[in-house]
């Protein structure tokens, strides 16, 4: 049995390993040829937009996993079921669950595999492949155009809002701060040029700032400075989370991202559920493991392989249509945010449990 097991997961690693770097590819050439006119518009040197689709793939990588996992299942266990050596495994007393063990434990093995790489890879690479498209290809340093719409955050009574932060030198641009009375009146405003990251102990020092203090009779008091220090407990990684889009974050890193939001005042529902999904997504490679099992077996007893390996495709793609829906309406409210998240692994694992429970049957 040791041996079956070796040779049926030696198999398994290598047509996933195989569908991965085939899916990553035709993913990576859809993306260059979509984003190639941009590129050489820009007249970007040859290294900076390798080094960008290089740093893209761990992000290919984490959506393209379910799919080839699913894949290689159908592959590896619908060719040995073509040849008959399924048929003469099963006829030796041996049932699915433990013919299909190795393959089980691999995919619940991916699953954790996957949540840690998204959680230290895939946002460190987000970050450096958005930072090379927006400063080295698209220049939107040289623009001042390099940030998020509304980039801007709250500390108490003050209000912080920049027009770009360069994440290579630390520094924020166009700094505006606002500090208001409890009556949402503006009683001081600050503008600085930019504002440099110096350490962890003398923190942010503004360049260039205006002074503006309101005074209750009207009067308004400008002082102008060539330097003075930014009295702010953010440290240059909470701009780096700022930058990424919630899909490339990882969970503790996208937790982080809403407790503030959540200090700020700002109402977190909408997110709860993409935040829970960072957890339910990376266990599909285990349900497309246990979906995949019984379409790849239905060749051992006669029919068209070609058709039940489609129609392992069809159900595997469903997850993602399910997954989608369910945490759009997460998002909307609509459905709370565990069960939104959770939603499209219960129905396909349960359609697996009863698909291998069919499939057990002489």
């Amino acid at each position: 049995m040791h041996i079956l097991h070796r040779y049926l997961l030696k198999q398994f690693l290598r047509n996933l390993a195989l569908c991965l770097a085939v899916s990553v590819l035709l993913f990576t050439i859809i993306d260059f040829f979509d984003r190639i006119d941009k590129i050489v518009g820009e007249e970007t040197t040859i290294g900076s937009a390798l080094l960008y689709f290089a740093l893209k793939i761990p992000i290919t990588i984490q959506l393209m996993l379910p799919v080839s996992v699913l894949i290689a299942t159908l592959g590896t266990v619908g060719l040995l079921a073509k040849n008959s050596e399924v048929t003469a495994i099963r006829a030796a007393g041996v049932t699915l669950f433990s013919f299909a063990k190795p393959i089980l434990l691999a995919g619940f093995a991916l699953s954790f595999i996957a949540f840690g790489f998204s959680e230290v890879v895939v946002p460190y690479c987000s970050r450096k492949s958005h930072e090379i498209y927006n400063i080295d290809i698209k220049k939107k340093d040289q623009k001042g155009r390099y940030s998020q719409d509304n980039f801007w955050w709250r500390s108490n009574d003050k209000f912080f809002t920049i027009d770009a932060f360069d994440s290579r030198t630390n520094t924020l641009h166009d700094l505006t701060a606002l500090e208001l009375n409890k009556s949402f009146e503006i009683t001081r405003r600050i503008d600085a040029n930019k504002a440099n990251w110096i350490d962890n102990l003398l923190g942010w020092s503004m360049n260039s700032v205006v002074d503006l203090h309101f005074l209750p009779s009207g009067e308004v008091v400008r002082e102008k400075y060539k330097r003075l220090p930014l009295p702010i407990e953010q440290e240059p990684r909470f701009f780096y989370d700022l930058e990424l889009e919630p899909e490339s974050m990882g969970y503790f890193a996208f937790r982080k991202y809403i407790d503030k939001l959540h200090g700020d005042g700002i109402p977190i529902n909408s997110y709860l559920a993409d935040l829970r999904s960072k957890i339910s997504f990376p266990f599909v490679n285990f349900i497309c493991v246990l979906v995949a099992l019984p379409f790849a077996l239905k060749n051992a007893r006669g029919g068209d392989m070609s058709a039940h390996f489609l129609s392992g495709v069809v159900i595997g793609f469903a997850y993602y249509f399910v997954h989608s829906l369910a945490i759009a309406l997460g998002r909307a409210e609509l459905l709370g945010p565990t069960a939104a998240a959770w939603a499209a692994n219960i129905l396909l694992g349960f359609v697996g449990v009863i698909l291998n429970w069919g499939a057990e049957a002489p």
